[in-house]
Parts: structure tokens; sequence; C-alpha cells
């Protein structure tokens, strides 16, 4: 399943934030469910969390170091948009059809950008 992070419930945009988002859409192909971001402003919390709500994967337009590394060691996958705006079913599409790059140990540091000027503001401090 794909955990979106979105600005509103009734969003399908992905959100420029991450671990501030105030939402998650979770998308499996057919089915949309919104969730309220219950670890909001601590970007490292949402990949347990998340994972709780059976997300498999992930897609971000900004994201730091900390909420990343979370989230491999949570065993999810994590894609970049590319700082494109895609509604939920488009990010799933690509995703799928390997049109997302997907972060891994050999280009993490490259493709994360976690916005605000450079300096992560979701509480993971690069952890």
């Amino acid at each position: 399943m794909l955990a979106i992070p979105l600005d509103e419930e009734n969003s399908t945009t992905i959100s420029k934030l991450y671990g501030n988002a105030p939402f998650f859409g979770l998308y499996d192909g057919v089915n949309l469910s919104v969730i309220e971001n219950e670890a909001k402003g601590n970007g490292p919390k949402s990949a347990e969390f998340l994972k709780n709500w059976g997300a498999t994967s992930t897609v971000f337009y900004h994201m730091g170091e900390g909420v990343y590394k979370a989230f491999a060691k949570n065993n999810i996958e994590v894609y970049s948009s590319q700082q494109k705006e895609y509604i939920v079913s488009q990010a799933y599409e690509m995703m799928k059809q390997e049109n997302l790059t997907k972060l891994d140990a050999t280009n993490y540091k490259e493709l994360l950008d976690p916005g605000s000027n450079g300096e992560c503001t979701c509480g993971c401090e690069n952890k």
C-alpha cells in the first residue's frame, strides 16, 4: 500500500510537506483511505505510524535524511516525486510502472531535500 502526505483531508494531491503533513492518503490501487497524521511534527515516527496502517511504500515531495532512514529501517520503500505535484493515483501508477526514482543506500543523499531552504523542520534533525 502506498502512503502519500496530504495537506487536507479531502485532498488527493501530494503535499510538499512530509513529517508535518496533517494527513496521509493510503492507496492500494483501488481504494483511497485518508488518515490523520498522528506523528505530525516528528518525521521519523511517521514510518512506524504508516507501517502500522499497512504502508509498504511512500512518495515524497520534500523529505529529510532522518525521515528516510526511519522508512528504510521499517522496510518501507521510498520514492521521489522529483518535486512534481502528483495526485495519489498518478503516483501509484508511476511507481508500479517504475517511473519514479526509488531511494536506496547509493542514491538517497542526492535525492533527498528537506525543503525549507535545506533545513529540516519535521523533528528528524537528520538522525
